[in-house]
């Protein structure tokens, strides 16, 4: 009980701090909207640290060479968790795709807002053009772009078949792609499983308040994330295949884990 006390105050704490600055550069600063997206970016991985260390989040990196973020990567990465993006940002600040009914969602629309996400309409397809469009631009301004190819969060116990329409991005742009995978490894020092993970999985119809405070009540989370070999999207005809290939890695990654 003390400790939920604890992370109730701590980790609403460092959401505040992060939601003050993301504020202040967006009303008193003057930038170019570029300019204030890295600065989002820069503003989202460190304030990610400050809350999962107030949730006692463990990381556990590995990389597949050294020097790897030399260049910039079209990132792709299983997904289970609102926790996913505060891990992923601590170790690579990137532009997040996500559905712009999360940019509708309470509280977390504003959040990935204020982080510089990229909104993307997964029903209506007429705008597909626009949106390949726009985060080809975004490459070319340099930014890392990072996509859940799932479309959705899941429970942690299979991958989902990838939608392969945005690998059209890095088809296009001749940019890599990097996949990861991310694996929940405990909690609390209990293996993850079917019986605990929705104590960190959050995806279906699952609220988002009652959820929060489930994980405020957690002592300890391990994860495990594995940055895999890039692949270069010029080795591939489509970018179907391409699609297919980065799902085969991730697949077989969070197989062996």
């Amino acid at each position: 009980m003390l400790h939920t006390s604890r992370n109730l105050l701590k980790t609403p704490y460092y959401v505040s701090r992060y939601l003050a600055s993301g504020l202040k550069q967006r009303v008193l600063e003057s930038n170019s909207p570029l300019d204030l997206r890295r600065k989002a970016l820069e503003n989202t991985a460190r304030h990610s640290r400050e809350i999962l260390g107030a949730l006692n989040v463990q990381i556990h990196t590995k990389f597949c060479r050294e020097n790897l973020f030399e260049r910039s990567y079209f990132m792709v990465c299983n997904h289970m968790s609102y926790l996913d993006i505060l891990i992923l940002s601590t170790v690579r600040p990137a532009v997040f795709v996500t559905s712009v009914e999360m940019e509708k969602t309470f509280f977390l629309g504003d959040l990935a807002k204020l982080g510089g996400s990229f909104f993307v309409d997964r029903i209506n397809r007429r705008k597909m053009k626009n949106e390949v469009a726009a985060l080809k631009q975004l490459m070319a301004e340099g930014f890392d772009v990072f996509l859940f190819p799932e479309g959705t969060s899941t429970n942690g116990q299979e991958i989902l078949p990838f939608k392969k329409s945005l690998f059209r991005v890095p088809k296009e742009t001749h940019s890599p792609i990097l996949p990861i995978c991310l694996k929940y490894k405990s909690i609390d020092g209990e293996p993850f499983t079917l019986k605990n993970c929705d104590k960190i999985c959050w995806y279906g119809d699952m609220a988002f308040a009652p959820h929060f405070l489930q994980i405020m009540k957690t002592k300890e989370i391990v994860v495990e994330l594995e940055y895999l070999n890039p692949l270069e999207s010029s080795d591939f005809n489509t970018h179907g295949e391409l699609a297919e290939a980065v799902e085969a890695a991730i697949r077989q990654a969070y197989q062996d884990l």
